[in-house]
């Protein structure tokens, strides 16, 4: 291996899949990723997940490093969003989220490319909420807009996002 290469570090593709195209192991993968993350209900991400409208993966070689999802419209979870931010907004709305990048492939930029090619995948309004200032910095990059109040989440201030 040359010193360029030792520099550069792993080569990364990112791109969209089926969830239902995913086997055991690599939805196992993803659902190890987005816990180790800390900010999701285990449970509801474990069944949320494999019904998402986009999914997007990073991956190194074949291995699944990277994570995010288009998630499957949730009335309930989106009238408690709405209640917690004071910011009323359709109920039908999708929300942007589980996006997690393995911890031994952070700070390369992988949560960008993750949030662009979940944007590629969709037209119309989307909702997010985060408490990690590097996902409000990718929201923000790509045209969501923080409203209402924050409200405390598990681990940290949640505030909500759109982008119309």
């Amino acid at each position: 291996m040359t010193d360029t290469a030792l520099k550069k570090g792993p080569e990364y593709e990112v791109g969209t899949y089926a969830p239902g195209n995913l086997n055991r192991a690599e939805l196992q993968t993803c659902f190890a990723i987005i816990e180790a993350g800390g900010a999701v209900d285990v449970a509801s991400m474990k069944r949320d997940l494999p019904r998402a409208s986009a999914l997007v993966l990073a991956r190194t070689n074949t291995k699944i490093v990277g994570v995010g999802a288009i998630k499957p419209v949730r009335k309930g979870y989106a009238a408690k969003v709405a209640r917690n931010s004071g910011v009323q907004f359709p109920p039908e709305t999708p929300e942007l989220g589980y996006v997690a990048v393995d911890e031994g492939h952070r700070q390369r930029g992988l949560s960008y490319r993750i949030v662009d090619a979940l944007l590629s995948q969709h037209r119309g309004r989307l909702f997010a909420t985060t408490d990690a200032e590097w996902m409000k910095k990718a929201l923000s990059k790509y045209g969501f807009l923080i409203r209402g109040k924050e409200w405390q989440g598990e681990r940290g201030m949640l505030s909500y996002w759109e982008r119309m």
